[in-house]
Parts: C-alpha cells; structure tokens; sequence
C-alpha cells in the first residue's frame, strides 16, 4: 500500500535545540521511507522564518521556495514541494506562483499565517492570490486560523482551487471541521499533528463524511511519522477507506499516478 505523507516540512529545524538531532537530506528521506512512506508534500520551514519582520518575507519567501525545489531536485518524484506566499506581499506571492507552476509544481503550503506575521486568510489580498492560484489548479494547504475565518474562506476561494487545512481536529474542533468538509465539496483536511492522536477519531471521521476528504500527514519531522502511521492502521476502517487516506485522496487531487 502507497503512503504519501502530505504534510511534511523540509529544512524544518525547530526541535534541534531540544534534542540535536540533525534532520539533513539522507537522514530526511531514510525516517520516512522506512516507516513505508513512497512520497511527501510540503513547504520548506526553517526556524529562521519564524517571526521576521514582515517587510522581510518579501525577498525571504522567494528563497524558501528555492529551497524547496531544490530539494525535490535532489529527491525526484519523492517529494512534492509546497509554495510559500504572503497577503502583504501580493504581486511578489502570484509571481512566484507563475514562475514555478512552469516548472511543474502543483502545491502552495503548508502556509503557516501565525509565522509570518497575518492571520486570517479570508481578505481582499489573500483572495487575490487564490485567484492567481486558480489559473494554475493549485493544492492549497493552510494551518488552522480561526473557524469563522476558515469558513468565510471556503465559501470565498475559487472552486477550481483544492483546499486542505491542516490538522484535523487538532483542537476538539471535530464537528467544525467535518462540518466544512460536508458543506464545502472543494474542502479537505490532513491528519497531521494530531488528527490521529485519539483512538477512534478517523473511524468517527470516516463515518461522519466517508474517507475521501481525509489526506495522511504527520508535520514530519515536528512529528515522527511512526506512531501517526501505526495509529491508522489500527483505526476500525475498511482497508479501502485506510488506502483513500494513505495515498488514493491525495492522487487524485495531485493528478498523480
């Protein structure tokens, strides 16, 4: 069975003063493939970007997303890299979306607002890069903001547009969030840190909305991907239900093989 870990982080680095693990290239790819994962998504997060002036991400976020195709680069079609863009910043972020929507990339996120300096995403400028977004048929995953300016975004962005928020019930917010996954048909959610922490919540999810709004993440290496996989194997679902999550979902909105 494929997995595809759909929220990971590469360059992320936050935990190394906590334990000085080295998280580098090899070391990266060998955590996840040996837990089963065949591919992965997401942005490139260092600490560094972490609570900048705003002013900076303007030349800063052209350089996170250089980072992070070359490392799909390096890795192939193992890992999908994800955009960085900014609401303050809107000609730069739809520039930067045209520039590698060329070269072939299909991902915006994880956009981490809280980080950056802006929170809610349902505004005029945000919006405006959606449409940009648009043009190109981009998966867009975004971290939590607060519900009503997650639902005001999901009845406002383009339908065309794909949009996975991250981590499912992270914060006992289930009936919020499979609320929008059945009001909103462009709508999904990944399960990473820590939609699968609690023994039951996907077969709840899976019978509140079925299986094919679910996408498997883990916030890999903020989290270790291990005990996020074994918690899904375990889960009481149909193995055809486990397989949408692992990997069939996110295939399909990714236009993989």
């Amino acid at each position: 069975m494929d997995i595809i870990d759909f929220h990971v982080h590469t360059g992320y680095d936050f935990h190394a003063d906590e334990h000085g693990v080295l998280i580098d290239n090899r070391k990266f790819r060998s955590d996840l493939e040996a837990c089963g994962v065949t591919k992965c998504c997401g942005s490139y997060l260092p600490k560094a970007c972490n609570a900048r002036p705003v002013a900076d991400y303007e030349q800063y976020i052209p350089e996170l997303n250089a980072k992070a195709y070359e490392t799909k680069e390096l890795y192939g079609d193992f890992y999908i890299p994800g955009l960085h863009i900014h609401p303050a910043f809107v000609e730069m972020s739809c520039r930067e979306i045209e520039k590698y929507a060329r070269l072939g990339v299909k991902m915006i996120g994880e956009l981490v607002p809280y980080m950056m300096g802006w929170q809610g995403c349902a505004t005029k400028e945000f919006l405006e890069i959606m449409d940009c977004a648009a043009s190109y048929n981009m998966v867009v995953n975004i971290h939590l903001t607060s519900g009503a300016d997650m639902r005001a975004l999901c009845a406002s962005i383009p339908k065309s547009i794909t949009l996975v928020w991250a981590h499912f019930s992270a914060f006992g917010t289930f009936d919020e969030h499979t609320g929008l996954l059945r009001e909103f048909e462009n709508v999904y959610f990944d399960t990473s840190a820590h939609g699968s922490d609690r023994v039951g919540i996907i077969k709840d999810a899976v019978n509140a909305v079925g299986s094919e709004k679910l996408l498997f993440g883990t916030d890999y290496p903020g989290i270790g991907p291990a005990s996020d996989i074994g918690a899904m194997m375990v889960e009481d679902i149909s193995d055809a239900d486990r397989e949408n999550i692992f990997s069939r979902n996110a295939k399909r909105i990714l236009g993989l093989k």
